[in-house]
């Protein structure tokens, strides 16, 4: 990867694994729920990588978004110092 992730798709990303679900996640944030999904999309793009499996409404971490998952909560946490 050449250049870091979108910040913002970070922080959907984020919000969308601590509520388990893109619309509540989307609730949390104050935006719709295509907004939420579009970035996360948009940031499966740029790494290359799915973070979530889908099934319906179902998300589910794949192994790759456990990774990011806990990587990036150490990135926002460290930030947040």
């Amino acid at each position: 990867m050449d250049r870091l992730p979108s910040l913002k798709a970070v922080h959907y990303f984020d919000t969308a694994v601590r509520h388990q679900s893109f619309t509540a996640a989307a609730q949390a944030l104050h935006v719709t729920q295509s907004a939420v999904s579009r970035m996360i999309q948009t940031l499966e793009s740029e790494l290359g990588v799915a973070l979530f499996t889908r099934q319906g409404r179902l998300i589910t971490l794949t192994p790759a978004g456990e990774v990011f998952a806990r990587k990036s909560r150490q990135a926002i946490d460290l930030i947040a110092q």
